[in-house]
Parts: structure tokens; sequence; C-alpha cells
């Protein structure tokens, strides 16, 4: 189930409505974000038949959370009441401030999820602000580079154990992650060159730890993607929605490149399969392609 998130992007309540047959149950409500399999739950004692639960969801990040909603009995085991996956998702064009009547709100809003939903085809990471966790292997060095536009440091797990003693930042060219420091500090950007010692020089070969210990084990929480709609998606979402309004989508009908009215022969040009329909929208899309969508080593 979809469910649009809107400024200021307060938390989400969904009600629950206890199903016939229950009376003074116990229920838990187990909830699950996607994004970093988190688990938060909700005990609800004596509990019947018609009787409302206020589950309440975060409303700031874009992402999916599932709902368990069990009743409890004891030694005996649990009932599954309900198993729903919430999707929470910010528009690119909030429909409440485009229409006045709750029917042209739905109505817009149906359309809003098909024009995102193109315009997402085209740019696969699309225009959301979400939280992922991000795994790495230290280095040794004081930078761990990334990939995605990471806006917030969120926690990072060091070997499996949460970091409580350093904060970390983004770097100010936003390519990597760093300590941060209030002092003067040259960072390594890589790790130093430790040469094997003999016997007979030192008494123990010393491990020097510096900035991401090399070899350890990173799993750091972040906030990536976009913090607001950039403004020209907008627009590209309301020609969207206004063409899909307008039946102007039936864009298959642009690209017949020959037609024979014998035999009924049509030939389609290759542009039918590309882009939105909309030769506007394609060009303010453009600069948001990319034609790298995840790094790696050929």
């Amino acid at each position: 189930m979809e469910i649009l998130r809107v400024s200021p992007y307060a938390d989400i309540s969904v009600d629950f409505v206890v199903p016939t047959g229950i009376t003074s149950s116990p229920i838990t409500v187990t909830i699950t974000d996607m994004a970093d399999l988190s688990v938060s739950t909700l005990n609800f004692l004596n509990k019947s038949a018609g009787n409302i639960l206020d589950i309440t969801l975060p409303g700031n990040y874009d992402s999916s959370y599932r709902v368990e909603i069990v009743k409890n009995l004891g030694v005996v085991g649990e009932v599954v009441l309900q198993d729903e996956t919430y999707e929470i998702v910010r528009p690119y064009v909030d429909p409440s401030k485009k229409a006045t009547t709750a029917s042209d709100i739905s109505a817009y809003a149906l359309n809003e999820e098909i024009a995102r939903a193109i315009i997402d085809s085209i740019v696969i990471e699309g225009f959301y602000y979400k939280k992922k966790v991000l795994h790495f292997t230290g280095t040794g060095a004081d930078y761990l580079p990334i990939w995605d536009d990471v806006k917030k440091i969120l926690a990072v797990y060091e070997n499996n154990k949460l970091v409580e003693d350093r904060q970390y930042e983004v770097s100010s060219d936003k390519t990597a992650i760093i300590e941060k420091s209030s002092d003067n500090i040259n960072r390594a950007e890589s790790s130093p060159l430790v040469l094997p010692a003999a016997a007979s020089d030192s008494l123990d070969p010393q491990f020097i730890y510096r900035g991401f210990g090399k070899t350890w084990d990173y799993l750091i929480t972040v906030e990536y993607g976009h913090t607001s709609v950039p403004s020209d998606i907008v627009r590209a979402t309301e020609i969207l929605i206004h063409d899909i309004e307008c039946g102007k989508l039936d864009y298959y009908k642009r690209f017949i490149s020959s037609y024979n009215t014998d035999q009924y022969r049509i030939q389609f040009d290759k542009g039918l399969f590309e882009g939105t329909g909309n030769i506007i929208v394609d060009k303010i899309l453009s600069k948001y392609t990319k034609s790298i969508t995840k790094l790696g080593v050929l």
C-alpha cells in the first residue's frame, strides 16, 4: 500500500480495526523498516473486536515498512491478524495543491503516480530522500569513498560494534566519509606503508591504526538522495500529468516510420522504446541520467 508523505513530513498514522471474534486479547504490532531492517514493537493489552489500534510510521524518509499484527495466545502461539507493507513515498507534485475536492485529489494522485513511475523508469534512482546501510571494508586510510549522494551519517558500526567515541561526516567534495575533527589534521588518502621488521631491529611488530582500519568491517547507516524535489522535475511531472489527463501519451502513434494500407504493415521507429513520450520532459531528465549506475571494475 502506497501512502504519500507531504510537507511538513510529519509521522503517518495507520489505523487497524480489531476484527470480530477477539475479546480482551493482547495484540503485538511489529514494525520493520525495510531500509535498515530495524524493528520496533508496540504492545496493546485487552483489545476486543472494533477497537482501533493507532500505529505510527515515520514520515521523514521514503521507505517501506512491514507491519505485522498478531494476537498473542501465550504458550500456544499466536494468530496473524495482518501482515502489510506500507510504502511511504514523497510525490513529485503534491495532489492536494492541484485539486480541491476529494475525488479530484484522488484522480490527480493516480495520474501523479503514473507520471512518477515514468520518470523513475528513466532516472532509476528517482528523486527521493531515503535511508540505507552502506557496507565497507576499511583500507587503513582516512577516507571511505562513497557512490551515493549521502547527506548525513546516522550511525557507524565498526566490526559490528556501534562507534560512540567518534563522529563522522561527509567530506566537503561529497565523495567520501571522514572522521570529524576540530584540530589540524593531515588526512591519509591511503593506508600507511608498514615494512616488516627483523627480530633484531624491533621487539615486536607494531600495528599502526589509522582512520578506517585495514580489513575492518564497517556498516554505515546514512541519509541520501534529494532533500526536496528539484523544481524542474516538479514541472516535468506536471507536464506528464497533463499529457495523461488529455490522452496525449498515446505516443506510439508518433513513431510510425512507415505504413502500408494494403496489408496494414506498420513500422515503428526505435524511439518508441526510449524516453517518456514528451520531448520536453526527456530534455529535462537528460541531465539526471547516468551512464554508470553502479561502481565496479570490468
